[in-house]
């Protein structure tokens, strides 16, 4: 995107070196090309005009991660809402000299406030109007004051309330009629139900990504306040400036403070800099997606790190980009587990297999710390692709509640059949397609017993009946 947007000026002032064939056809026939929406279809001209379109391509260029991922745009929103007043979507002025006039007066009202009928009267020779005069005087003024109001830490502080409010009414509304309509729709139905997955197999592509997380508190809704992630080279470490107070035990562990007031992080006193958790979270896509077929390592992970990352993924309409890179996760704390007996080693927390297997000691409870020194621990650990499960695993599992409710499969069966990336919908598909032979075939080519797959046989009859 930043190459296609890097090509907009020079493009449009005649130099097509760099064009896409995709979109400019210069390159096909250069003595018949001409400039459909441009005056006579030649190229612009002027030195000073190309200045100014560079500069203002480059304000895109520098916003591409998130334009790619339809991140906010509010400065185009913004001037959309002034160009909607002046010639409203539910009127047609398309077919009329006058679009022109009412495009350009929103230009005006952007660049130059809305004291600019005024000066443009004056500039025509005619009177500005007193009574014009103090609209725009008035108008200006409540702008600059409501633009003072947004920029304060409070507001922000009470805007992102409001927000988090909403996101729990939508959340509760949800729990009582079901989802019908999100940004997460496709992810919430599982994305790709009409492909059946196979059963994991490691060719030996996979790449190794260790991350960790910390937070604002222990609660599944926390706030992310560090990211980090190693993959053997090169290290991804990011502080996130939070949406809500570090509870005094989580900055008692991670050594993290927030100051609302002046918008600063601090760790263990000194100050750090910290980012938006979506550019965060964009940033960390982009890592991983350099990796071929990541596989996300972690201590605890299941349990805490993804639910809490895969909930700011949501919020943010990230998930589903997010999910395109993973190949899958496999949690440390069951591998130390199966190999260490707690009577041997103490405990399996990571602090205490550094201590005893590497010997040595370590910053605990700091994300990058953290990752670099479990990426160690790997060398004493056994997996394989029975260790494997999927990012969403959490989404997989709740789609087996109304069977759990009915007491048709346990939650233990349930977790099993989506840490294989099965769904319902999966079953039900193989189901459709081939009756019990289908659902035999999938469910035992991932492990699964012949009780389990008549007691999904009986399911999928009775609901048809």
């Amino acid at each position: 995107m930043k190459t296609e947007l890097a090509t907009i000026v020079p493009h449009i002032f005649g130099h097509h070196e760099q064009c896409s064939p995709t979109w400019c056809t210069y390159v096909k026939d250069p003595t018949k090309f001409r400039f459909k929406h441009l005056p006579n279809g030649k190229a612009l001209s002027g030195d000073k005009l190309r200045e100014e379109l560079d500069k203002l391509a480059q304000n895109y260029i520098e916003r591409a991660d998130r334009l790619l991922n339809l991140g906010s745009t509010q400065s185009n929103e913004s001037f959309n809402n002034s160009v909607a007043s002046f010639a409203p979507k539910n009127r047609f002025y398309g077919g009329t000299k006058s679009l022109k006039a009412r495009v350009s007066s929103a230009v005006m009202q952007k660049n130059e406030g809305y004291g600019w009928l005024s000066k443009v009267n004056k500039n025509s020779l005619l009177s500005p109007g007193h009574l014009t005069i103090l609209h725009g005087i008035r108008k200006d003024r409540r702008r600059k004051q409501i633009r003072k109001t947004q920029s304060t830490t409070n507001f922000k502080r009470k805007r992102l309330t409001i927000k988090s409010k909403k996101l729990k009414d939508n959340q509760r509304e949800s729990v009582k009629e079901g989802d019908t309509y999100g940004g997460e729709i496709e992810v919430q139905e599982h994305i790709d139900t009409e492909t059946i997955p196979s059963k994991m197999k490691f060719g030996g592509e996979e790449s190794v990504v260790v991350f960790d997380l910390e937070t604002t508190g222990l609660s599944r809704k926390s706030d992310i306040t560090q990211l980090a992630a190693f993959d053997g080279t090169t290290v991804f470490n990011e502080y996130v400036s939070p949406r809500e107070v570090i509870s005094p035990k989580s900055s008692e562990i991670t050594g993290l403070t927030f100051d609302f007031s002046c918008d600063q992080m601090y760790h263990h006193g000194k100050p750090v800099k910290s980012r938006d958790i979506q550019i965060v979270l964009l940033e960390f896509i982009e890592f991983i997606s350099k990796k071929k077929k990541p596989i996300l390592f972690g201590h605890n992970i299941a349990s805490f790190d993804i639910p809490i990352l895969m909930n700011k993924l949501r919020q943010h309409s990230l998930l589903s980009e997010f999910m395109l890179h993973i190949y899958g996760c496999i949690d440390t704390i069951k591998l130390a587990r199966r190999k260490f007996k707690t009577k041997d080693i103490g405990n399996h927390k990571q602090q205490t297999l550094v201590t005893k297997l590497l010997g040595v000691e370590y910053d605990a409870h700091n994300a990058c710390a953290d990752v670099t020194s479990l990426f160690q621990l790997l060398a004493h650990f056994e997996y394989s692709e029975k260790d494997v499960f999927p990012f969403n695993s959490a989404l997989l599992t709740d789609s087996y509640i109304p069977l759990i409710r009915a007491s048709r499969i346990t939650k233990l069966t349930a977790r099993r059949l989506a840490h294989s990336g099965l769904c319902l919908k999966h079953l039900q598909l193989a189901f459709n397609r081939d009756s019990e032979n289908g659902l035999k075939s999938i469910l035992l080519e991932h492990g699964f017993n012949a009780k389990t797959v008549t007691c999904f046989t009986k399911h999928f009859t009775c609901t048809e009946e």
